[in-house]
């Protein structure tokens, strides 16, 4: 390539020109994209208006009405009896079992009788020295060789010692377990040869002529909804065709320091059916009391977790959705009951929830 000294003058000029237009053509594009984007400010991106959402409302309704509970709950003997025996000792015969049908005063257990009949013996020896003491000195008192102090002595001794030789009495009376009536053997918590403690339960008797009870746990948004006399349908995995009819019974004034439930007892009335202690019941209690509630359509729930649940509202001044924390009381069906978060007639949504967000505009279609 040549020098640029032996360039001819004309076609220095030329590139020249062409890089000062080159120049003015860039300065002209910056200017007019200055000048368009003054001139289209209302059409930015962030000043964009959108058109409202369409969505579908349904209005909330309020309810008075005694709402059904649903609870379980664990069947046991309306008079279920936990045996043991008096005092301690080593159980030497045991002759029930589990399901084993029983009559009153039948003998279940007994304990080896060594240490009981020694004991016995011994407040017996203790009575005769006693008495032997007693008669003593009465006659040295007569002879005024004791005081009345020393006679009245030896008669506390004589009184004493047959207390101890009563009580012996009675606990070897009550080292056997005999049925206090008839029943059926539910539990049987020890065996011959094992060393039990005074009151330690060895043989649970449930007499079920006396009917069925069902124990179940509420807490204490329920309880206080629930009387005495209230009826309940229960019903068993064994017999999951045949609902029973129940009725409370007791109610407990305190709650259950270990599971903050009150404790609902439900005597069952139709008991036709073969059952078993330790059934497992699911139960659908029916209250007297009633409370105020509002329902709404359950396809209006956004998002929920436990009780804790979400509506869309829609504000009919600014036909914008707000976002509402509510409480599930129950669900029945396509309808969900709330007892809190709501008030009656207010619009939800339920159709377009999906769409919207808190604060969109919206605009309520027809139903």
């Amino acid at each position: 390539m040549l020098p640029a000294r032996f360039l001819s003058p004309i076609f220095r000029f030329s590139t020249s020109s062409i890089l000062l237009f080159s120049i003015q053509l860039a300065a002209a594009a910056l200017l007019t994209t200055i000048f368009l984007g003054c001139g289209n400010e209302a059409h930015r991106p962030g000043a964009v208006e959108t058109s409202p959402t369409p969505v579908g409302t349904a209005p909330a309704t309020a309810r008075t009405t005694p709402l059904p509970i649903p609870a379980s709950g664990r069947l046991a003997s309306q008079a279920e009896v936990q045996l043991a025996f008096k005092v301690g000792g080593i159980i030497q015969d045991l002759r029930a079992q589990e399901g084993d049908r029983v009559r009153a005063g039948q003998l279940l257990a007994r304990l080896d009788l060594s240490e009981i009949n020694a004991r016995v013996q011994e407040a017996r020896s203790a009575l005769e020295k006693a008495q032997r003491d007693l008669k003593r000195t009465r006659r040295l008192y007569r002879d005024s060789v004791a005081t009345l102090e020393e006679m009245q002595n030896a008669e506390t001794a004589v009184e004493t010692a047959e207390a101890r030789l009563q009580r012996a009495r009675f606990n070897r009376e009550h080292a056997v377990i005999e049925a206090p009536e008839s029943g059926r053997i539910f539990r049987r918590h020890a065996e011959a040869g094992e060393q039990v403690g005074p009151g330690t339960p060895v043989l649970t008797l449930g007499a079920t002529g006396r009917g069925w009870v069902l124990e179940t746990g509420l807490p204490e948004s329920d309880v206080v909804r629930v009387s005495l006399g209230d009826s309940a349908t229960v019903t068993f995995d064994a017999h999951p065709n045949t609902p029973l009819d129940a009725e409370v019974t007791a109610i407990a004034d305190a709650a259950n320091p270990r599971t903050g439930t009150y404790e609902v007892e439900l005597s069952l009335s139709n008991t036709d059916v073969p059952l078993k202690s330790g059934f497992i019941g699911r139960v659908t209690l029916h209250p007297s009391g009633t409370k105020d509630y509002v329902a709404v359509p359950a396809r209006a729930l956004v998002s929920g977790e436990g009780r804790q649940g979400t509506v869309f509202t829609v504000d009919p001044d600014s036909q914008t959705v707000r976002r509402r924390s509510v409480e599930v009381a129950r669900v029945l069906g396509s309808t969900i009951v709330v007892s809190e978060g709501l008030s009656a007639s207010t619009p939800v949504v339920v159709e377009g929830k999906r769409a919207v967000s808190e604060g969109n505009k919206v605009q309520v279609l027809e139903d």
